[in-house]
């Protein structure tokens, strides 16, 4: 379903590049579970955004069901990423001023037109008040996420990733941020999602999390390598 091929990046260090990834190639079969490891700094953050259209690669390209990602219009990369990609971050990126509802309905109204999401609430709202109370947070609904402990706040980023019912879920060091046991019930929750058939890339340097997933591959030297 998803495959990239060698992909390379550098960022610039006054003038200077600074090779992240040299030829980086993953591919993941519907429904499977990747975990990408590496040590910190390898690039494994920034191949999951450019899988995810939030980077763009300096070379390389980047296939969903065999269409070019990056051969496609900004205004298509967009709509692609929207509707067929769900990201989960380490920090989880909830807008402190919306409650967990709002929070979990955003991706839904941006890409709505204002008359468009007249006829849309009603029906987007049933779906995150569904996916609220799939991740465990139907009681939650009207707080605001400082009003979360760490684990609800990771749950309400993953129930805002999955309100577009995307193909593919990509999980950023879900757990990087928790305590160990809060960090299991996010990789509980994770593993049901995954026995649902949500296909999922999760990236992680830890050992422990990364044995959750079907298959394993190292980020090391700006190249996938089998573990």
């Amino acid at each position: 379903m998803l495959q990239a091929t060698r992909i390379h990046k550098s960022y610039y260090m006054g003038g200077v590049p600074l090779p992240v990834l040299n030829g980086a190639s993953l591919s993941a079969r519907k429904g499977e579970f990747v975990a990408i490891m590496g040590a910190s700094g390898s690039g494994k953050s920034t191949l999951l955004h450019i899988l995810g259209a939030l980077d763009l690669p300096d070379d390389g390209s980047v296939t969903y069901h065999g269409v070019d990602l990056f051969s496609r219009s900004t205004a298509a990369r967009e709509l692609l990423r929207c509707e067929t990609v769900g990201f989960v971050f380490q920090f989880y990126h909830l807008l402190p001023e919306l409650s967990v509802l709002e929070n979990v309905l955003f991706p839904r109204m941006i890409r709505s037109s204002v008359f468009g999401w007249l006829s849309e609430s009603r029906r987007a709202r049933r779906s995150a008040h569904e996916v609220l109370d799939q991740v465990g947070l139907s009681h939650r609904t009207t707080h605001r996420p400082n009003e979360l402990s760490g684990g609800e706040r990771q749950r309400a980023a993953i129930a805002r990733a999955l309100i577009n019912n995307p193909e593919v879920l990509l999980a950023d060091e879900p757990t990087g941020n928790l305590d160990a046991d809060t960090g299991k019930g996010i990789l509980d929750l994770l593993s049901r999602l995954h026995d649902d058939g949500q296909t999922i890339v999760m990236v992680t340097h830890d050992t422990a999390t990364a044995a959750r997933a079907d298959r394993c591959v190292l980020l090391d030297g700006g190249v996938i390598r089998n573990r």
